[in-house]
Protein backbone atom coordinates (compact mmCIF):
# COMPACT_ATOMS: atom_id res chain seq x y z
CA UNK A 1 0.00 0.00 0.00
CA UNK A 2 0.96 3.47 -0.56
CA UNK A 3 2.09 5.98 1.93
CA UNK A 4 -0.19 8.43 3.05
CA UNK A 5 -0.68 11.49 0.65
CA UNK A 6 -1.86 15.28 2.02
CA UNK A 7 -5.06 15.99 1.48
CA UNK A 8 -6.14 12.33 0.96
CA UNK A 9 -8.45 12.16 3.64
CA UNK A 10 -10.79 9.00 4.39
CA UNK A 11 -13.89 9.04 6.68
CA UNK A 12 -14.32 6.23 9.12
CA UNK A 13 -16.64 4.74 12.08
CA UNK A 14 -15.15 4.56 15.44
CA UNK A 15 -16.65 2.98 19.02
CA UNK A 16 -15.83 6.14 21.73
CA UNK A 17 -19.20 7.75 21.05
CA UNK A 18 -19.87 6.24 25.27
CA UNK A 19 -16.67 6.49 26.29
CA UNK A 20 -16.60 8.07 29.76
CA UNK A 21 -13.20 8.95 30.09
CA UNK A 22 -14.40 11.71 26.58
CA UNK A 23 -17.90 13.13 29.02
CA UNK A 24 -17.65 17.00 30.01
CA UNK A 25 -17.17 16.14 33.40
CA UNK A 26 -13.96 14.06 32.69
CA UNK A 27 -12.54 16.30 30.47
CA UNK A 28 -12.75 18.77 33.08
CA UNK A 29 -11.38 17.15 35.26
CA UNK A 30 -8.58 16.55 33.16
CA UNK A 31 -8.17 19.34 32.84
CA UNK A 32 -7.10 20.40 35.95
CA UNK A 33 -4.74 17.64 36.40
CA UNK A 34 -2.79 19.14 32.77
CA UNK A 35 -0.16 21.75 33.17
CA UNK A 36 -1.17 24.90 31.01
CA UNK A 37 1.70 24.83 28.36
CA UNK A 38 -0.29 21.71 27.67
CA UNK A 39 -3.68 23.07 26.93
CA UNK A 40 -4.86 26.16 24.50
CA UNK A 41 -8.23 28.60 25.22
CA UNK A 42 -9.66 30.83 22.41
CA UNK A 43 -12.12 32.87 23.15
CA UNK A 44 -14.45 33.89 20.11
CA UNK A 45 -15.37 32.64 16.90
CA UNK A 46 -12.43 33.04 14.38
CA UNK A 47 -12.58 33.65 10.05
CA UNK A 48 -11.74 31.39 7.98
CA UNK A 49 -8.10 32.70 7.10
CA UNK A 50 -6.80 34.17 10.65
CA UNK A 51 -2.85 33.47 10.49
CA UNK A 52 -2.11 34.41 13.69
CA UNK A 53 -2.68 32.54 16.43
CA UNK A 54 -4.43 34.45 19.60
CA UNK A 55 -4.93 32.45 22.68
CA UNK A 56 -6.04 33.66 26.09
CA UNK A 57 -5.21 32.84 29.72
CA UNK A 58 -7.62 30.55 31.55
CA UNK A 59 -8.49 33.37 33.85
CA UNK A 60 -10.17 30.29 36.32
CA UNK A 61 -9.66 27.19 37.08
CA UNK A 62 -9.40 25.35 33.51
CA UNK A 63 -11.88 22.59 34.73
CA UNK A 64 -14.47 25.26 35.53
CA UNK A 65 -13.79 26.83 31.89
CA UNK A 66 -14.22 23.59 29.86
CA UNK A 67 -17.76 23.09 32.09
CA UNK A 68 -19.11 25.98 30.78
CA UNK A 69 -18.38 25.86 27.41
CA UNK A 70 -22.08 25.23 26.13
CA UNK A 71 -22.95 28.75 26.77
CA UNK A 72 -19.70 30.55 25.89
CA UNK A 73 -17.72 30.87 22.54
CA UNK A 74 -14.82 28.45 23.82
CA UNK A 75 -12.25 26.99 21.51
CA UNK A 76 -10.25 24.76 23.99
CA UNK A 77 -7.62 22.55 23.31
CA UNK A 78 -6.20 19.23 25.91
CA UNK A 79 -3.08 18.45 24.77
CA UNK A 80 -0.87 15.70 26.38
CA UNK A 81 -3.62 13.45 27.30
CA UNK A 82 -1.79 10.25 27.11
CA UNK A 83 0.65 11.86 30.09
CA UNK A 84 -2.38 10.87 32.34
CA UNK A 85 -2.54 7.27 33.12
CA UNK A 86 -6.45 6.66 32.82
CA UNK A 87 -5.63 8.46 28.82
CA UNK A 88 -2.37 6.63 28.20
CA UNK A 89 -5.15 3.33 28.47
CA UNK A 90 -7.51 4.90 26.52
CA UNK A 91 -4.96 5.62 23.69
CA UNK A 92 -3.35 2.10 23.26
CA UNK A 93 -6.63 1.01 22.61
CA UNK A 94 -7.58 3.59 20.39
CA UNK A 95 -4.49 3.63 18.51
CA UNK A 96 -3.78 -0.03 17.10
CA UNK A 97 -6.56 0.21 13.73
CA UNK A 98 -4.99 3.73 13.14
CA UNK A 99 -1.21 1.97 14.14
CA UNK A 100 -2.34 -1.00 11.70
CA UNK A 101 -3.47 1.07 8.66
CA UNK A 102 0.19 3.00 8.82
CA UNK A 103 2.25 -0.01 9.32
CA UNK A 104 0.14 -1.06 6.69
CA UNK A 105 1.64 1.91 4.38
CA UNK A 106 5.39 1.17 5.52
CA UNK A 107 5.38 3.86 8.22
CA UNK A 108 7.42 3.50 11.74
CA UNK A 109 5.29 5.51 14.50
CA UNK A 110 7.70 7.00 16.64
CA UNK A 111 5.73 8.67 19.14
CA UNK A 112 1.98 8.72 19.29
CA UNK A 113 -0.66 10.92 21.79
CA UNK A 114 -4.39 12.11 22.33
CA UNK A 115 -5.82 15.22 22.18
CA UNK A 116 -9.08 16.49 22.64
CA UNK A 117 -11.14 19.86 21.74
CA UNK A 118 -13.77 21.14 23.36
CA UNK A 119 -15.66 23.73 21.67
CA UNK A 120 -18.61 25.91 21.75
CA UNK A 121 -21.60 26.16 19.44
CA UNK A 122 -20.74 27.85 15.93
CA UNK A 123 -17.10 28.07 17.01
CA UNK A 124 -14.62 27.81 13.98
CA UNK A 125 -11.16 27.10 13.02
CA UNK A 126 -9.42 29.25 10.84
CA UNK A 127 -7.22 26.95 7.79
CA UNK A 128 -4.01 25.33 8.90
CA UNK A 129 -2.05 22.27 8.47
CA UNK A 130 -0.36 19.61 10.94
CA UNK A 131 2.83 18.33 10.89
CA UNK A 132 1.72 14.81 11.87
CA UNK A 133 -1.13 12.02 11.07
CA UNK A 134 -4.67 12.21 13.30
CA UNK A 135 -7.19 10.91 13.06
CA UNK A 136 -10.31 12.97 14.43
CA UNK A 137 -12.91 11.32 16.22
CA UNK A 138 -16.37 13.26 16.92
CA UNK A 139 -17.58 12.41 20.37
CA UNK A 140 -20.10 14.81 20.63
CA UNK A 141 -22.20 17.31 18.94
CA UNK A 142 -20.97 17.43 14.95
CA UNK A 143 -18.63 19.58 13.12
CA UNK A 144 -18.12 20.11 9.07
CA UNK A 145 -14.31 19.42 8.70
CA UNK A 146 -13.11 21.31 5.36
CA UNK A 147 -10.13 19.84 3.62
CA UNK A 148 -8.28 21.30 0.64
CA UNK A 149 -4.97 21.74 -1.78
CA UNK A 150 -3.35 24.16 -3.61
CA UNK A 151 -2.93 23.86 -7.27
CA UNK A 152 0.56 25.68 -7.39
CA UNK A 153 2.76 23.46 -5.49
CA UNK A 154 4.89 26.29 -4.23
CA UNK A 155 2.17 28.08 -2.71
CA UNK A 156 1.50 25.18 -0.68
CA UNK A 157 4.98 24.66 0.32
CA UNK A 158 5.41 28.65 1.63
CA UNK A 159 2.18 27.23 3.51
CA UNK A 160 3.26 24.63 5.33
CA UNK A 161 6.20 26.30 6.39
CA UNK A 162 4.44 28.79 7.79
CA UNK A 163 2.90 26.39 10.56
CA UNK A 164 6.04 25.11 11.53
CA UNK A 165 7.70 28.64 12.72
CA UNK A 166 8.25 29.01 16.02
CA UNK A 167 4.57 30.88 16.36
CA UNK A 168 3.12 28.26 14.27
CA UNK A 169 1.21 31.10 11.42
CA UNK A 170 -1.66 29.60 10.24
CA UNK A 171 -2.30 29.72 6.60
CA UNK A 172 -2.52 33.18 4.91
CA UNK A 173 -4.15 31.79 1.60
CA UNK A 174 -7.12 29.94 0.94
CA UNK A 175 -7.21 26.58 -0.80
CA UNK A 176 -7.94 25.82 -4.19
CA UNK A 177 -9.84 22.85 -4.39
CA UNK A 178 -11.95 22.26 -1.12
CA UNK A 179 -14.17 19.39 0.12
CA UNK A 180 -16.19 18.98 2.85
CA UNK A 181 -16.89 16.30 5.73
CA UNK A 182 -19.96 16.35 8.24
CA UNK A 183 -18.80 14.61 10.84
CA UNK A 184 -21.38 13.33 13.87
CA UNK A 185 -20.66 11.28 16.72
CA UNK A 186 -18.98 7.99 16.29
CA UNK A 187 -17.28 8.79 12.72
CA UNK A 188 -13.90 9.97 12.47
CA UNK A 189 -12.10 11.84 9.78
CA UNK A 190 -8.42 10.28 8.80
CA UNK A 191 -5.94 13.05 7.91
CA UNK A 192 -2.28 12.67 6.59
CA UNK A 193 0.14 15.27 8.05
CA UNK A 194 0.22 18.59 5.77
CA UNK A 195 -3.34 18.19 5.01
CA UNK A 196 -4.68 21.79 5.20
CA UNK A 197 -8.15 21.90 7.19
CA UNK A 198 -10.23 24.09 9.05
CA UNK A 199 -13.60 23.30 11.19
CA UNK A 200 -17.11 24.64 12.03
CA UNK A 201 -18.71 23.01 15.12
CA UNK A 202 -22.26 22.77 14.82
CA UNK A 203 -25.01 24.57 16.62
CA UNK A 204 -24.57 22.48 19.94
CA UNK A 205 -21.32 21.88 22.10
CA UNK A 206 -18.57 19.74 20.50
CA UNK A 207 -16.32 17.31 22.26
CA UNK A 208 -13.60 15.34 19.49
CA UNK A 209 -10.37 13.50 20.06
CA UNK A 210 -7.76 13.58 17.81
CA UNK A 211 -5.24 10.47 17.45
CA UNK A 212 -1.65 11.78 16.93
CA UNK A 213 0.92 9.30 15.26
CA UNK A 214 4.20 10.53 14.43
CA UNK A 215 6.25 8.62 12.26
CA UNK A 216 9.55 8.69 10.86
CA UNK A 217 8.64 9.71 7.47
CA UNK A 218 6.57 12.81 9.37
CA UNK A 219 9.20 13.68 11.49
CA UNK A 220 12.13 14.06 8.37
CA UNK A 221 9.22 16.09 6.33
CA UNK A 222 8.57 18.07 9.22
CA UNK A 223 12.26 18.90 9.96
CA UNK A 224 13.13 19.55 6.16
CA UNK A 225 10.07 22.13 5.71
CA UNK A 226 11.28 23.71 8.80
CA UNK A 227 14.69 24.23 7.79
CA UNK A 228 13.25 25.24 4.24
CA UNK A 229 11.88 28.20 5.74
CA UNK A 230 14.51 29.19 7.73
CA UNK A 231 16.55 28.89 4.32
CA UNK A 232 13.92 30.66 2.29
CA UNK A 233 14.44 33.88 4.58
CA UNK A 234 17.55 34.04 3.91
CA UNK A 235 16.98 34.47 0.23
CA UNK A 236 17.72 30.58 -0.85
CA UNK A 237 15.38 28.05 -2.94
CA UNK A 238 15.41 25.08 -1.35
CA UNK A 239 14.06 21.43 -2.20
CA UNK A 240 11.13 20.59 -0.93
CA UNK A 241 10.90 17.28 1.05
CA UNK A 242 11.57 14.05 -1.01
CA UNK A 243 13.53 15.50 -3.82
CA UNK A 244 16.88 14.87 -2.30
CA UNK A 245 17.15 11.97 0.25
CA UNK A 246 20.50 12.88 1.30
CA UNK A 247 20.36 16.42 1.89
CA UNK A 248 17.09 15.71 3.58
CA UNK A 249 19.02 13.66 6.05
CA UNK A 250 21.66 16.37 6.56
CA UNK A 251 18.47 19.06 7.33
CA UNK A 252 17.14 17.08 9.60
CA UNK A 253 20.50 16.81 11.32
CA UNK A 254 20.86 20.44 11.31
CA UNK A 255 17.01 21.39 13.15
CA UNK A 256 17.81 18.49 15.71
CA UNK A 257 20.85 20.01 16.96
CA UNK A 258 19.26 23.60 16.61
CA UNK A 259 16.34 22.01 18.70
CA UNK A 260 19.00 20.97 21.65
CA UNK A 261 20.71 23.53 21.94
CA UNK A 262 17.58 26.03 21.97
CA UNK A 263 16.59 23.68 25.30
CA UNK A 264 19.82 23.92 26.45
CA UNK A 265 19.95 27.41 26.78
CA UNK A 266 16.33 27.37 28.07
CA UNK A 267 17.50 24.65 30.62
CA UNK A 268 20.38 26.99 31.83
CA UNK A 269 18.13 30.22 31.75
CA UNK A 270 15.61 27.96 34.86
CA UNK A 271 18.94 27.43 36.81
CA UNK A 272 18.69 29.28 40.21
CA UNK A 273 21.94 31.61 41.02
Amino acid sequence: MTALTPGTTALVDHPLADEPLLSLDALADAADRLTAEEMALRVGDASRIAPERRYERFDRPPGEVVRGVATNPYWIMLGSLASLPEYAALLRRTAGPFELMLRARGERILAEDLRAFVTGPGISVPVHSDRDHHLLMQIRGSKTVGTGTYTDARVSQLQIERGLRPDRQRADVQPDSCELHVLRAGQALLMPASTFHWVESGDELSIALTCIARTERTAQEAAVNQFNGWSRRLGFRPAPPGRRPRVDRAKQRAVATHSRLRRSRTVTRRRPG
